[in-house]
């Protein structure tokens, strides 16, 4: 079996966006409420299922943008996908009960390829966002459509819970 020399560098890029994700936290204004969440879901490449980890935090003095920082890591019999992302969107329906939001990001897929001869590789692209949520209650459940537009472009249906 041939050893792939990239799989040390997909994991300290990995790490690497781990660690962005934190420090980008860290800006976060001490009185700005940020919530934690959950997310799974399908990327299209086979319906491979995907686990993810997220926050949201308001940007600026706007009670409808917000900063959403996440990571997911999709499951394939192909190969794992781990993708580090920094969407921002726009909440249409603040003042009601549940909130449909548009956005974009910009995020960076770094894929483990299984097998002899294939190589691991690191893919920089944008998100494109479409949701649906509740803003009220202690979990909060939505649902979520992506577009991952990179050279191996994905879709992915997510559904999650916020804290």
């Amino acid at each position: 079996m041939k050893r792939n020399r990239n799989r040390p560098l997909v994991r300290v890029l990995s790490l690497a966006g781990a660690a962005a994700l934190v420090m980008t936290l860290s800006f976060v204004p001490a009185h700005a409420k940020a919530d934690f969440g959950v997310r799974g879901g399908a990327y299209s490449d086979d319906s491979d299922p995907f686990l993810g980890a997220e926050v949201l935090f308001g940007v600026g003095t706007s009670t409808n943008w917000y900063g959403n920082p996440n990571v997911e890591h999709a499951f394939a019999d192909s190969g794992d996908t781990t993708a580090v992302s920094f969407d921002f969107h726009y909440d249409f329906h603040h003042n009601q009960q549940y909130t449909v939001w548009a956005g974009a990001g910009p995020t960076m897929l770094f894929r483990d390829h299984n097998g002899p001869g294939n190589d691991d590789s690191t893919d920089p692209g944008v998100n494109l966002v479409l949701g649906v949520g509740a803003l009220r209650g202690e979990a909060r459940p939505y649902g979520q459509m992506k577009v991952i537009v990179a050279d191996d472009s994905a879709a992915v249906l997510g559904v999650g819970v916020r804290f």
